[in-house]
């Protein structure tokens, strides 16, 4: 296949035969995002125009307040814009991108029915390459404004490199839309890397996403993300330490008001000797929102040493909210440390009740324990941006209900708490 136009109308097609959930395990645990309706959305509509680089800056800066974040790049559906003076970012039409590139890719359109979406309908290439032993630091926004946005996102940091990267996801659409990206991203030896995502999309958009990351030999990957936004959300992540002494650490948090649903399912992958992986996984849940939160681990034959932690854990807000949390984990070497955990439940009523006997309105006592619940969570993430941004977002969320909205950020009751950097098995029965 040596033309886009024909891997993407393969693409199409095996997106209309692909069912929704391909894995055995959750077969019957997923949420169908309705495939004519998504389909429909990329491929109807009248033809908008571009997107200029004024008008993308224009509303950047229109869908924040106070927030003093600089983006290096903008990527929307119809166009995109790179700041003077970003390095290491290149954008490309993929009928600019070498076929081999986009056919090698760790999603394949075979794979997935969100992979196959995005290969039929991206509009934008996004590369990221960090040369050996470089510093960079790099805020991205991914827009779905004008039309919907597909888009990819390949990022390769070389040795002894360091990448920090910050990336918002939001919504300029007056009509049913959607916001899908996919990354696949290659860490080199020694490197640290970390990417801070935060979504913050409104309830006309469709929200789907995959990311396969790779940490090398000695690497350090650090990903957060924070699902806030959009009507339905179903995203899938592989994270692999896939070489000696890699570290992976992916932390996921969602919180879901009205009648939002997601769908998060994220794999840990001990690949080599020596490597750790762990996934933690936070939700809080209001109204009828729902999620089902799905996490796995696997460790093969080969693995010696390797450590890998899985962890769920949920607050219902509401009795009409409903949460699934399914951890799990495949093991095929002894000699390592690996253990999983869930924990779900409704918020606690004494707790509530205690805070109120102080003076507190039960509003303001329940925010009070959502942003305690998900504090260790915001505090993992790297960029303080990012950080207080989500922070913010769930102080919004937990006053009005809302999400989607233009952004303002305040240090007003803001809980934050650190980054836990004690060992990932302390306090689990067969460690102790």
């Amino acid at each position: 296949m040596n033309s886009y136009g024909l891997f993407a109308e393969d693409a199409i097609q095996r997106y209309k035969a692909l069912p929704e959930e391909q894995n055995e395990l959750y077969k019957r645990q997923f949420i169908n995002l309705g495939a004519d309706g998504v389909f429909d959305i990329f491929n109807g509509g009248a033809a908008t125009p571009e997107d200029t680089p004024e008008s993308l800056t224009s509303l950047s800066k229109s869908l924040f307040s106070n927030a003093l974040i600089k983006f290096d790049a903008v990527i929307s559906g119809t166009g995109h814009v790179i700041a003077p003076g970003a390095k290491y970012i290149t954008v490309l039409s993929p009928r600019d991108v070498e076929m081999g590139t986009l056919e090698k890719k760790l999603y394949k359109s075979s794979d997935d029915k969100i992979a196959a979406l995005i290969h039929a309908f991206t509009k934008k290439v996004l590369f990221i390459d960090i040369p050996n032993g470089v510093k960079s630091a790099l805020n991205i926004m991914f827009v779905n404004s004008g039309g919907p946005l597909a888009a990819q996102v390949m990022i390769n940091c070389g040795e002894e490199s360091e990448l920090g990267m910050l990336e918002w996801y939001a919504s300029s659409s007056k009509t049913k839309s959607a916001n899908m990206v996919m990354h696949e991203g290659t860490i080199g030896p020694y490197s640290n890397t970390y990417v801070d995502a935060v979504h913050n999309e409104d309830a006309n958009t469709i929200v789907g996403g995959l990311s396969g990351y790779r940490a090398g030999n000695g690497a350090v990957l650090r990903l957060n993300y924070f699902y806030n936004g959009g009507l339905h959300t179903k995203v899938k992540n592989q994270f692999d330490a896939v070489a000696a002494d890699a570290m992976v650490h992916a932390n996921e948090l969602v919180f879901g008001s009205g009648s939002q649903k997601f769908d998060v399912s994220s794999n840990v992958g001990n690949i080599s000797p020596s490597t750790t992986a762990e996934l933690h996984s936070r939700a809080v849940l209001m109204n009828n929102a729902s999620c089902i939160m799905k996490g796995f681990a696997k460790i093969p034959f080969g693995s010696k040493g390797a450590r890998s932690y899985v962890h769920e854990s949920g607050m219902l807000l509401d009795k009409t909210a409903y949460l699934e949390s399914i951890p799990a984990m495949s093991i095929d070497e002894n000699e390592v440390k690996a253990t999983h955990s869930s924990a779900t439940g409704p918020i606690d009523d004494e707790l509530v009740f205690y805070l109120m006997s102080k003076g507190l309105d039960e509003t303001r006592a329940k925010k009070l324990l959502v942003e305690g619940f998900f504090s260790s969570s915001v505090g993992r993430f790297q960029n303080s941006s990012a950080k207080l941004a989500a922070a913010s977002l769930v102080a919004e969320k937990m006053t009005s209900g809302r999400y989607g909205d233009k952004l303002s950020m305040t240090m007003e009751n803001i809980w934050v708490g650190k980054e836990n950097e004690e060992d990932i098995f302390k306090g689990h029965y067969k460690y102790r």
